[in-house]
């Protein structure tokens, strides 16, 4: 949770580094980004830059025990404000506004950190501005959110923001191999899946994810050999899990790209499902592209049908007759 443990971010660490290198560190900061990307984990490596007690130019020492303590939760000038429930209550900022109050315990700034600041309730985002209007002196404030647009303008005003970018694909699969332990292959494959979130990658179960695809793919391939019964009672049975019936239309939208990619361009590291691409060849040797290009439209119009809230059986039914006539 230090500066060098975050993968990639150059630009919002250059930022954050050269304030510290000058002293002039803004009060509040509002870190907005994807979720998942690195946000929190650069809040609580600026949280332990400002109260190192061995500080180096590039941030905190990492091994002093200020620096110790923030990694472990345990410092006592740094506090973490996140939603009970579904959102951030006035009591919360209440609370947050009488330990700014206070001088720092034993670092050198009061550090707060509002994780998922787009859960404020409008009482306590009124009550969280006045915070921000009149700071303490020793006080660092750390908003964070991926939906910068949800907070009041007058919030964001009185913030400097720094915006996150989601990591590349070759960042994210090298940080997945190390972290994770991960062949090449696999961890470009998550990488792709994680759509540039290092914290989804991690949590991603890759052989889940694997044995969902496998299920995809066996189920298309063996349509044309079903009755229309039996094509039926397979519809149903997805039509009866709307979450499921979602997953593999996403996935048949994800290996119809695949098979589009790979049929014009041939470059394996474009592909989501890279480890696949002798199935990829033979699926682009017997379909013609006309084909291919039909079956994305209809798996993407359904998935659009999914997202307006169209029965998830009729949805399933009229897909998989399509496709086993196709």
């Amino acid at each position: 949770m230090f500066f060098n443990d975050i993968e990639g971010h150059e630009g919002p660490l250059q930022i954050l580094k050269r304030a510290l290198a000058h002293g002039t560190l803004a009060h509040a900061y509002l870190f907005s980004g994807e979720s998942g990307i690195g946000k929190k984990m650069t809040a609580l490596g600026l949280a332990a830059a400002v109260n190192c007690h061995a500080a180096t130019p590039d941030g905190e020492c990492g091994s002093c025990p200020s620096c110790r303590k923030v990694a472990s939760g345990g410092h006592p000038d740094v506090h973490l404000m996140a939603a009970e429930g579904n959102e951030i209550k006035i009591d919360q900022v209440r609370q947050a506004q009488a330990d700014l109050a206070l001088r720092p315990f034993e670092g050198n700034k009061k550090v707060l950190i509002v994780d998922g600041a787009e859960g404020l309730n409008p009482a306590a985002s009124n009550a969280f501005l006045k915070t921000l209007e009149e700071p303490p002196g020793d006080a660092l404030i750390i908003l964070i959110t991926a939906m910068p647009q949800s907070l009041l303008p007058t919030i964001r005003s009185r913030c400097q923001e720094i915006v996150f970018q989601v990591l590349p694909r070759h960042t994210l699969a090298t940080a997945l191999a190390r972290k994770r332990g991960l062949s090449e292959e696999d961890a470009w494959f998550l990488a792709a899946l994680a759509q540039g979130s290092l914290g989804r990658g991690i949590e991603m179960d890759i052989d889940a994810e694997k044995a969902l695809r496998d299920e995809v793919l066996t189920l298309w391939s063996g349509l044309g050999r079903l009755s229309p019964g039996e094509t039926l009672l397979a519809a149903e049975a997805y039509g009866k899990d709307r979450e499921r019936l979602e997953r593999l239309l996403d996935i048949g939208i994800e290996w119809l790209r695949d098979a589009v990619v790979y049929r014009e361009t041939g470059e394996e590291r474009l592909l989501v499902n890279g480890s696949r691409r002798d199935l990829l060849r033979q699926w682009c040797e017997q379909r013609p592209l006309p084909g291919m290009l039909l079956d994305l439209e209809l798996f993407t119009s359904s998935r659009k049908l999914l997202d307006r809230r169209v029965s998830a059986p009729l949805v399933a039914e009229n897909l998989l007759l399509k496709l086993g006539r196709a």
